[in-house]
Order: structure tokens, then sequence, then C-alpha cells
């Protein structure tokens, strides 16, 4: 369903031809990169280009949603006085994600002397499901064999109490990733969700909430257990034969075999990861060549 975000722009007459004689000037001098120059300053000038920025602008404001980029075709320079012109829009998020809108240029002046006023329209973003979105990338970095890497569990445990003292007990925790120096999760109980990233000191932070539908798979927080991180971290190291440094981080997992849920742990870098049951037991190593046990 189109949704109408109205704005409205002008671009007076004198400012067209001024780009129209750097242009000529272009052409008399044969400067490649001085047309180069014209050319980004007309496309910056268009209609194309407001269009752009008014819907990079609306998904920022009135949608918090976090914008890559925003390109529209075809290009379109100028619209003419009281008529419109019918786009393709392709929003990319900062998460991966994208979507494709169709969006309309529309040209409301009556008075040819104006230079135009623009109003534009395109479709809502489709809604976010926290549950299975991709987790952001944690704004706190540490090294795993920092002191106070959250691998060590007297350093994550009272992160987690947070955590269970923000929610309550008949709340879910349905994705989770522990990195030494932040947690990034989401909780969601009652078909809502809501985003969360804790670092390894400081308040946690708790984004808007999102409703989802249907049913979703988690473990409850009495689940997440510190001493299990610790205790496969060491095993990791121990005998996975993994330098600490080399453990990048803990991402729970709803879809073990049997349904169970487990944690994949992941090195940063290379194809090899680790796998296990949420509460630390059969400890295995997933190499390319096939899984080998590393704990039972």
């Amino acid at each position: 369903m189109l949704a109408p975000r109205t704005h409205k722009t002008r671009r007076t007459a004198a400012v067209r031809t001024g780009a129209l004689g750097l242009a000529l000037v272009v052409l008399l001098t044969g400067c490649s990169s001085l047309k180069k120059t014209i050319d980004k300053i007309n496309r910056s000038n268009s209609a194309s280009a407001d269009l752009e920025s008014f819907i990079h602008d609306e998904l920022t404001t009135k949608f918090h949603r976090s914008v890559r980029s925003v390109s529209c075709t075809p290009y379109v320079d100028e619209v003419v006085d009281n008529s419109s012109a019918n786009v393709t829009c392709v929003v990319r998020f900062t998460n991966g994600t994208s979507y494709t809108s169709p969006a309309t240029i529309t040209n409301t002046s009556q008075d040819p002397g104006f230079g135009g006023a623009y109003s534009f329209s395109f479709t809502d973003p489709p809604g976010v499901d926290l549950t299975t979105a991709p987790l952001p990338q944690p704004a706190v970095r540490l090294a795993a064999a920092s002191p106070a890497s959250l691998f060590t569990a007297h350093n994550l445990t009272p992160v987690v109490n947070r955590l269970a003292a923000r929610f309550g007990s008949h709340d879910l925790i349905i994705q989770l990733a522990i990195y030494p120096g932040e947690l990034e999760a989401v909780i969601g109980a009652n078909g809502q969700a809501w985003p969360v990233s804790a670092p390894y000191s400081g308040a946690l932070t708790v984004g808007r909430a999102a409703s989802f539908n249907g049913s979703r798979s988690g473990i409850g927080f009495s689940q997440l257990d510190p001493r299990v991180i610790q205790r496969l971290t060491k095993l990791i190291v121990a005998r996975g034969g993994e330098p600490l440094a080399h453990i990048d981080r803990f991402v729970l997992t709803n879809s073990l075999p049997g349904g169970d849920s487990g944690w994949n742990i992941y090195l940063t870098s290379g194809s090899t990861r680790f796998q296990s049951l949420v509460l630390g037991d059969q400890l295995v190593m997933i190499t390319p060549s096939g899984p080998r046990a590393v704990s039972k």
C-alpha cells in the first residue's frame, strides 16, 4: 500500500541556469575532471536526489531505521510544473536487509517562473521482526583475554543479573550473542520483543518494542549460566587447541538436532567453529572435514 510522505522543496530557475552555464564552460575547456564535478552538482540538485534524501530522512527520523543507501531509477532531473514522475527506489539498511518501493515525484507548482515545488511519496518499509533480524555488531570492543572480558563468569554475571532484573521470569531470551565487550540480545514475551545491548560496564540499553506473530523458541534466564561460558572458553583453549584471542563470540541457537538450544561459538577467522548444548554439555568442534567431539 502506498503510504504518502509529503515534502516540498524549491529550486529556482537561476540555480539551474547557473549550473548550465558552468556546464558550458566544461564543454569549452574540455576539462573532464571539472565536468565530473559539475555532473555531481547537477545530480545533487536534481529531483531524484531530493527524493532519495527525503526517503533517507523519513526512514531515519520517523521509522528509526538505520539506512545505508537509497537509489532511485530512472534518474529524474526535473519534473515539469503540475505533473508527476514515477520511479522505483531500492533502500538498503545497515543490517544488510533491503526493500524496493515505488515512489512518485510531483511538481505541485503552477507558476512556470518559480522553479518547482516538489512533493514525494513512497511505501513504508516492511516491519522488522526482531526475533529473526540479524543482531547488531557490538559497539564496545574488547579482547577476549582482557581482564574485563564477558567470557569470564565474574564479569558476565552482573550483566546477566541486570538483564534479568529488567525483564521477568516469563520473558524468553530469543536471540543472544555474547562478545568479550558486550552482550546483544532480543527478549520476547506475548508477541512483543525488545532489542537489548549490555556492555561489560554500564547500563543496559533497551530499544523500542516490536510485535511478532506466532510462537518463538528461546531460553529462560535460569538457563543462561555465566559459568558455562567460562568453562566452554577454557575447554576450547585447553582441548580445542585455539588461543583465547581467537574466540570471537557465543551465539545462542534454538535449532540444534532434536530441537535443543545451545551455543555456536565462532572464532575470529576461518571456517572452524564450536558447538555445545546450552548448559555446556557435548562440546563439538565443527570443521570443513566434519565434527569432532571435544568433551562429553
